[in-house]
């Protein structure tokens, strides 16, 4: 009985997913739960776990297209020597993170920056958990670089340093296929270019469809908005340099321009002060930055809807190492907090869980 049970659910669920509007999914999936009386200790878990699956979809989109970069990549810091100030020398941060959505484990990241003091280089890789997993087989890596500029001061106030993003690529992996998108930031008045490809994956090449082989231009974009942006991982540090030059006597807000080859969008950046943060029962005295997204073009009806109010606020530490412990929602989606901080790039298997 409780497999028929669990077979219904599953069925429902699938029939659930081609509802026009994500959160009716959500009360259906609840309700088929209700009436099936699932919530016994034993399967407890599983049931939260189909719940957060419907509720996924706005969350795997944001996935494919790296363009949740407050959510899943803007984690990148330069160690800080003095407020205002980033060291010359090279130097390497590496980062390993967990993301929950309502208790449940969905994903793993880490993030490495390597800072030259004039040039940059993040790298970005990500795997889904879970059954989040199981239904999406989803993993993502991405590499930037770029230039970093310190621009003089105005009237006597600092300005924020300025990255300057030169080549992005990211590429997924999915149930269907390998893709890639691979981004040239040219300067100004030119635009940046994206390009797009697909390929078969090994054990899944029936899925794969050749139409979309590629190479494909994505051009959804307007020419004029491409002008002077950054991709997603690169606005990590120019996010966090509004921060500090606010600590050195600078504004404390800002915007970041970015495009992930699909979609142009803005981040606006609020300084909001200290706070302390207890994370897994232990305090910590942080610096709290709101970072809320605003889609500017590319963007379809119904994928501004779900960026619209999709801000997180950041809570940085006030140790003098200037690390993300933790990002939260302002309202809903993934809660997303530092496990690790690794001397070298953080190793992250497809296969764990």
């Amino acid at each position: 009985m409780q497999k028929f049970k669990l077979l219904f659910i599953f069925s429902f669920y699938k029939a659930a997913r081609h509802l026009p509007f994500w959160a009716a999914q959500c009360l259906v999936i609840r309700a088929t739960l209700e009436y099936t009386d699932i919530y016994s200790a034993h399967n407890l878990v599983s049931a939260r776990s189909l719940i957060m699956l419907c509720c996924m979809k706005p969350f795997t989109h944001r996935y494919k297209t790296v363009g949740l970069a407050i959510a899943l990549a803007l984690l990148a810091l330069p160690k800080v020597t003095c407020a205002g100030e980033v060291s010359k020398a090279t130097e390497q941060l590496h980062l390993r993170y967990e993301a929950y959505w309502g208790g449940i484990h969905i994903a793993d990241f880490t993030l490495s920056m390597r800072n030259g003091g004039d040039t940059y280089e993040n790298r970005f890789h990500l795997e889904t958990r879970g059954l989040t997993r199981y239904f999406t087989n989803m993993g993502v890596k991405a590499i930037s670089t770029g230039r970093i500029i310190q621009p003089p001061e105005s009237n006597g106030v600092p300005m924020a340093q300025r990255y300057v993003a030169t080549h992005y690529r990211t590429e997924y992996t999915n149930t269907k296929h390998h893709r890639w998108v691979d981004i040239t930031f040219n300067q100004p008045p030119k635009p940046a270019k994206a390009v797009t490809g697909t390929s078969p994956v090994t054990g899944r090449e029936k899925n794969w469809n050749p139409k979309d082989k590629g190479p494909e231009i994505l051009n959804r974009v307007e020419p004029q908005h491409r002008i002077g942006v950054n991709d997603p991982i690169s606005l990590i540090p120019q996010i966090m340099a509004v921060v500090r030059t606010h600590l050195a006597g600078g504004a404390k807000t800002g915007v970041a321009k970015g495009f992930d080859g699909r979609r142009r969008f803005d981040m606006h950046i609020t300084y909001l002060g200290k706070a302390t943060r207890t994370i897994a029962k232990t305090k910590h005295e942080t610096y709290r930055v709101r970072i809320d997204p605003q889609p500017v073009a590319g963007f379809k009806k119904r994928h501004k809807i779900l960026w619209n109010g999709a801000a997180y606020d950041f809570y940085i530490s006030r140790d003098g190492n200037f690390l993300p412990l933790q990002i939260v929602p302002v309202k809903h989606g993934p809660v997303l907090t530092m496990i690790e901080k690794c001397p070298s790039e953080c190793e992250l298997k497809a296969g764990e869980d």
